[in-house]
């Protein structure tokens, strides 16, 4: 069991509890763990004690009510557990850097963050960008202006077709996410472990048989030739620093996987040091089991100076010259094809066959014991979870993308429905949050993932999905034919 699973858990335990006192015998009953090592877990991998943290959570959610209610400062401070004015405006001001009467003079933007996988909050938070576009020194270039990615960016939550967006978007080209998906393969992946409860499970690199196939479509199908480094026995340090410097140099971000975290795709937006320290966005550079030793650049990207240290830093991709020969919809459909068509590889139950996995492992009741500790119990609910962002994000902007070929091709009689079914498995997915209470992976969701009931609902949904998906497939196997006439 990873350890970022046990820290998400005691972030969850926290959240669930923050207006009220932190009994930390429960803390270690739903965990399994002593409370001697969670604190030293947590303040290894966050960088922050656990008491610490408590504190900040607590005030987060005070300012927001600071901000957003009517309630009197000394109320606030009770809801959220502290004993006195005196605690709680040290406490605040140590947070925020402001009085709680300052701060609701001055109308603070709270915002809304990413507290770990799934689970999100209130924070405080100013962020200020550069101007410029470009600044160098004698050891270091940035690339200011390249847009924010995280999860919820262009109403996406696939790491590398975001990524692919906000740097194509940089270097001046006007596309869509939505064609950023259906290009690059990823609107149309299901895949599923059979083996176990696989946190990677829909990873875009296994939206092909191929791991690279997804990134390479990616680029080439935006019209630029594809570079990428990856990281093996014999390669260096040094190797990666050059490859990226030779794009940052010339004004174009990569795109890596790792850096901060698990080896999703984030952006490198430049470097310091000759490249032993690297700033770009990263979708887990906030998140306190990542981020712990990350630094927050003014312009708001991280600073990262063990980016190597990371091994699932595993490869940097980068856009090369430009073609201008962009993929045709016939080369967008054969993929999508070939990326429903149910087939197993290795581990990996993938397409239409990822439904029947899916299914089996959510159904098992041997998988949901009743005295499972809260760790076991947020691996479950994250592998549900991402099944489902990976549908939800897939499907409908697949739909998307078809009704926008139905609106420039009206003659074409397949788009439509393809849309339509895309769109309908979409639905389906809004079903299956229902029956867990919502798309937060809290604790209520994660109650109702081991109820019986809840989960033979789901088990008939996913075959409700799985049909949607089979009824795309067939129209997309009659479409080429229609496009070979």
């Amino acid at each position: 069991m990873d350890y970022f699973l046990t820290i998400g858990a005691v972030i969850i335990f926290v959240e669930s509890r923050v207006q009220s006192e932190i009994n930390y015998n429960e803390l270690e009953e739903a965990t399994g763990f002593s409370l001697s090592h969670l604190r030293s877990t947590f303040a290894k991998t966050t960088g922050k004690s656990l008491s610490r943290y408590i504190v900040g959570r607590r005030v987060a959610n005070a300012a927001f009510d600071i901000i957003h209610s009517h309630m009197n400062i000394l109320d606030i401070a009770e809801k959220y557990q502290f004993s006195n004015p005196d605690t709680f405006t040290r406490a605040f001001n140590r947070v925020t850097g402001f009085t709680p009467l300052e701060f609701r003079k001055r109308r603070i933007e709270v915002g809304r963050m990413k507290l770990c996988a799934g689970v999100y909050g209130v924070s405080e938070r100013m962020e200020r960008m550069k101007s410029e576009q470009l600044k160098a020194t004698e050891d270091s270039t940035v690339l200011y202006g390249v847009p924010r990615v995280g999860y919820g960016s262009y109403q996406g939550c696939t790491p590398y077709p975001i990524c692919l967006k906000a740097c194509a978007n940089y270097l001046g080209e006007d596309i869509d996410y939505d064609y950023v998906m259906a290009v690059c393969g990823a609107a149309f992946r299901l895949t599923w472990d059979v083996t176990c409860w696989n946190a990677g499970n829909v990873d875009a690199c296994f939206t092909f048989d191929e791991w690279e196939k997804v990134y390479r479509l990616g680029i080439e199908g935006l019209g630029y030739g594809y570079e990428a480094i990856r990281r093996t026995e014999d390669t260096k340090k040094e190797d990666f620093i050059r490859f990226i410097k030779e794009k940052i140099d010339k004004g174009i971000p990569c795109i890596a996987a790792g850096i901060i975290g698990p080896p999703e795709a984030c952006i490198i937006t430049g470097y310091r040091d000759n490249g032993d320290t690297l700033l770009g966005w990263n979708f887990f550079q906030d998140n306190p089991e990542f981020g712990g030793n990350v630094e927050t650049h003014e312009s708001g990207y991280f600073i990262s100076k063990d980016w190597w240290e990371n091994p699932d830093t595993v490869s940097v991709i980068g856009m090369g010259e430009k073609t201008g020969e962009k993929m045709s919809i016939d080369g967008i459909v054969k993929n999508a094809v070939e990326v429903l068509s149910g087939r197993q590889t290795g581990n990996y139950a993938k397409g239409i066959q990822a439904y029947d996995a899916w299914k089996k492992a959510v159904t098992d009741d041997g998988q949901f014991k009743d005295n499972a500790i809260m760790p076991i119990m947020a691996e479950r609910l994250m592998c549900q979870g991402d099944a489902m962002d990976c549908l939800m994000d897939g499907r409908w902007h697949a739909s998307e993308f078809f009704k926008k070929q139905a609106e420039e091709q009206p003659g074409n009689p397949f788009f439509i429905k393809l849309a339509e079914k895309f769109g309908e498995a979409a639905a389906v997915v809004i079903k299956i949050s229902e029956v867990l209470g919502g798309w937060e992976r809290t604790e209520l969701q994660m109650r109702n993932l081991y109820k019986p009931e809840n989960r033979k609902k789901i088990g008939e949904l996913i075959d409700t999905c799985k049909a949607a998906d089979e009824e795309a497939l067939s129209l997309l196997g009659r479409l080429q034919d229609f496009n070979r006439m």
